[in-house]
């Protein structure tokens, strides 16, 4: 299938839940294209129909089908620009679907999850939750995981981990399968945020944790891209395995939370859990001593931050420590930066990650570069809203295509480069324009239901690439001038890299 038969089509900008309530969702060519009214504010000037909008035309269905039997086969998300290259405005029509008014805060739902959570009356987790629910869950929550201060406690655990991790690096100097010892490490690193335990997923490549983890995440991204969903009924080959994985996901995570149970409630009877806690932060005590949580919405959050933070902290960690490799002058730069700010000092704190802009810069400039998803965030417009000149009823579901966003050279000068200097505050010229277009850069999302794991991600991290940088020079083999990557659910490698380690 080649990309000059895609251009022949117009694949839906904006889907009608009313009208088309089985099409999955609403894809831009760069953008997803808004701009807003207040509520109950008649515009001034012509607003067209939906219906006069060439994405909402006949066929949308099929249309939809098409471009999902594309993603499935080729696992390429299709840069289709052709017809929204006279559009302009488009950063402001993503601006205006973020700033929509909203009450409940409806998402897009991963189907396979939903249909196993109901068939199996398990609790719902947060990320399938809308309205009250999802705020009441939502809100004790973001206090323990989004404030800053608060995710600076667990730089220490984090930091035990990664040290572990840089030792099993000096002891080769290559690895030929990066994604994987990152996906362990990354296990291990989430593991000891989740549960204060180690999981021993280090010393295994094959460790049965990490192997499950990736496995439910392929899954679920099959699911979303399979144009047909035959695949969602019980008695389906595709459906048994998932649940198969799943169950057992939740029997080890669930080992795992009762032995914490366990023992925190065994040094709160000896009198030792006060002291402990002063030493080593516990999020798991964290929501349990909440009286906001139940101990049930503690569990089922503890094992969703626990399944949701592997793979995408591991995609993260590749693909910077790939641009670094490609970029030797950028990651000359940031060595030179964790010298002046960390210098031979083996403990991280909390003051050295704030003071590494250089660092940040190039985490960010990776996610903007291979961006995370095969498209961007969507949402479920509560309000009817005027998009380009057309009023886009309430209830369509509009999906604001970042990850073309991100690599538009319009908001993002020379987008094919790695230059982490535009993230810079003292940077100028022409690479400061894209502060002109924040909402052309979402990685974790945007507004109330952004990522909950996002400070904890970033500093795990941080705290990688600073280790890794700090004690190892990193190159890719010779000849090596990209890295190919495929959508599943996130961005991943589509090879296995090698990348080698010459000791500083």
């Amino acid at each position: 299938m080649k990309m000059s038969i895609l251009h022949k089509f117009r694949p839906p900008h904006l889907i009608n839940r009313q009208s088309c309530a089985k099409v999955f969702s609403c894809y831009t060519r760069r953008t997803s294209a808004t701009t807003t009214t207040n509520e109950g504010t008649k515009p001034t000037h012509s607003v067209k129909p939906f219906s006069e909008m060439p994405e909402a035309l006949s066929g949308p269905r099929f249309i939809s089908m098409f471009y999902f039997i594309y993603l499935y086969i080729t696992k390429k998300s299709p840069a289709l620009t052709s017809f929204y290259t006279t559009m302009k405005q488009k950063h402001d029509y993503a601006k205006t679907v973020f700033q929509a008014p909203e009450k409940e805060h409806r998402r897009f739902k991963l189907q396979l999850m939903d249909f196993f959570t109901k068939k199996n009356n398990f609790q719902k987790p947060l990320a399938l939750l809308d309205g009250k629910e999802w705020e009441v869950q939502r809100k004790p929550t973001q206090e323990k995981m989004l404030r800053p201060a608060v995710v600076a406690n667990y730089v220490p655990l984090i930091e035990k981990v990664t040290d572990d991790f840089i030792e099993k690096l000096g002891r080769k100097d290559k690895t030929e399968d990066l994604f994987t010892d990152l996906l362990n490490y990354a296990t291990e690193s989430v593991g000891m945020l989740c549960f204060n335990k180690r999981l021993g997923c280090m010393e295994n490549d094959n460790n049965p944790v990490a192997v499950n983890v990736r496995k439910l995440f392929e899954m679920l991204g099959t699911s979303v891209m399979r144009p047909r969903k035959s695949h969602m009924t019980p008695d389906s080959k595709f459906y048994q395995e998932y649940e198969k994985e799943t169950f057992e996901f939740t029997k080890i995570a669930g080992d795992l939370i009762d032995s914490q149970k366990v023992l925190l409630t065994k040094m709160k009877d000896e009198g030792r859990l006060e002291k402990y806690l002063e030493e080593e932060p516990n999020f798991l005590h964290s929501l349990l001593s909440d009286p906001r949580v139940t101990e049930e919405s503690a569990t089922s959050m503890v094992t969703t931050l626990f399944g949701a933070g592997i793979e995408t902290s591991a995609n993260t960690l590749t693909f910077v420590l790939t641009d670094l490799s490609l970029y030797p002058d950028k990651q000359k730069t940031l060595y030179e930066e964790i010298q002046r700010v960390v210098g031979d000092s083996t403990n991280l704190t909390k003051e050295h990650l704030a003071r590494m802009s250089y660092l940040k810069a190039c985490v960010k400039e990776s996610l903007r570069r291979t961006f995370p998803l095969s498209s961007g965030t969507g949402r479920y417009l509560e309000t009817d809203l005027e998009v380009g000149g057309y009023e886009i009823p309430k209830d369509t579901l509009v999906v604001v295509n970042s990850a073309l966003m991100s690599n538009d050279e319009r908001f993002f000068p020379r987008p094919t480069e790695y230059l982490p200097e535009r993230w810079l505050r003292d940077t100028e010229g022409e690479l400061t324009v894209s502060r002109n277009f924040p909402f052309a850069y979402t990685p974790f999302g945007n507004g109330p239901r952004s990522c909950l794991g996002q400070r904890f991600a970033e500093n795990e991290i941080f705290i990688a690439v600073i280790k890794i940088i700090q004690n190892f020079q990193i190159s890719l083999p010779a000849g090596v001038t990209e890295i190919k990557s495929d959508y599943t659910l996130f961005r991943t490698p589509s090879e296995k890299v090698t990348l080698y380690f010459k000791k500083r």
